[in-house]
């Protein structure tokens, strides 16, 4: 009998296989997929476990996984709840249930495909989220799923903070870093709330740490809540063949930093559409370079459609790859 090799990982075992669920005795055992998304090489990118057959686990259940398994995200795959879409998909962080993310989207489409669950060849696929029915657009290289696009909310504009030196001290930045810009700092939703921060330098983007008193003080004065803040430079990317932006997802609270934020980077990508940082007919290939400063690389891929100068349709999407396979028990 052939025994899985085995890894630890925290505290879950990641096996060579994944069984089906087993269920006996006061124990019960689910299988998952580990992926790392918006990458092509293992070990690069955002991290997800996917949960393929998770019925019987309740949302506390569900939370603890999520906990367990120590990464940002867990998602919980179930039969569709909604007419029109295929499955309905549950997104777990550390802190509970989130209606939308966007490596998990991606990731579990790409989980979905390697079980066989979604067949290859197909264009597309509709997953249930918490924000509604989410179109994932499927391109194929032969078998094997090569790239996944998820369709976001066309984006909110909310409020400005044009204190540019204030907010600069509050991202321990010199104003020049931010003096200058096409735009002023702005909220911007697509599904999820973030703080979009442009900034002149990648030297700047790196150097970029929050004072959470000072931000808040900032966001109070300019009567916005706190949210995510996503800093970006497209700084070097005028001569080259795709618009770049070098972004990460700023830590705040000693949490870990963010290696791929694709919930972010649909409204970075409105952005930087609406503000000209790329010429109108470059805005559907917007490629952000998220990751490197924690050493884990990420390009994610974003395509905003502008039509009469609205933007009437945000993608994005990108490449992941399994990592492996494994089950976990449950008392």
């Amino acid at each position: 009998m052939l025994q899985p090799t085995r890894r630890e990982f925290g505290a879950i075992v990641v096996a060579g296989f994944v069984p089906s669920l087993l269920q006996g005795g006061a124990t019960r055992r689910f299988s998952y997929v580990h992926l790392d998304v918006f990458t092509t090489r293992s070990f690069e990118g955002n991290q997800l476990l996917v949960f393929l057959q998770p019925r019987g686990l309740d949302e506390t259940q569900m939370h603890t996984l999520t906990r367990e398994s120590n990464l940002s995200e867990c998602t919980f795959v179930f039969p569709p709840e909604a007419a029109g879409t295929d499955h309905r998909v549950r997104i777990f962080t550390r802190n509970g249930e989130t209606p939308f993310a966007g490596h998990p989207t991606i990731g579990t489409a790409f989980a979905l495909a390697h079980a066989g669950v979604i067949k290859a060849g197909t264009v597309r696929t509709v997953f249930g989220l918490g924000v509604g029915p989410t179109p994932i657009d499927l391109d194929w290289d032969g078998s094997s799923l090569r790239f996944a696009w998820m369709t976001q909310l066309n984006p909110t504009f909310g409020k400005t903070i044009t204190d540019a030196a204030a907010l600069a001290s509050a991202l321990g930045l010199e104003p020049a870093a931010l003096v200058g810009q096409r735009a002023p700092a702005q909220e911007v939703n697509c599904g999820s709330n973030f703080f979009i921060v442009p900034v002149a330098t990648r030297k700047a983007v790196d150097a970029a740490a929050i004072d959470r008193a000072k931000v808040d003080a900032v966001f109070a004065a300019a009567g916005i809540q706190r949210r995510g803040i996503y800093i970006f430079s497209t700084e070097g990317s005028e001569s080259g063949a795709e618009p770049v932006a070098y972004s990460r997802l700023l830590p705040g609270g000693g949490g870990l930093e963010d290696p791929a934020t694709g919930s972010a980077a649909g409204p970075a990508g409105c952005f930087i559409a609406r503000y000209g940082f790329v010429p109108a007919a470059r805005a559907n290939a917007i490629v952000f370079q998220q990751g490197v400063l924690v050493r884990r690389p990420s390009r994610i891929h974003v395509n905003v459609t502008i039509n009469g100068g609205d933007i009437t349709r945000v993608k994005v999407g990108g490449p992941a790859v399994v990592v492996g396979e494994g089950t976990v028990t449950v008392p």
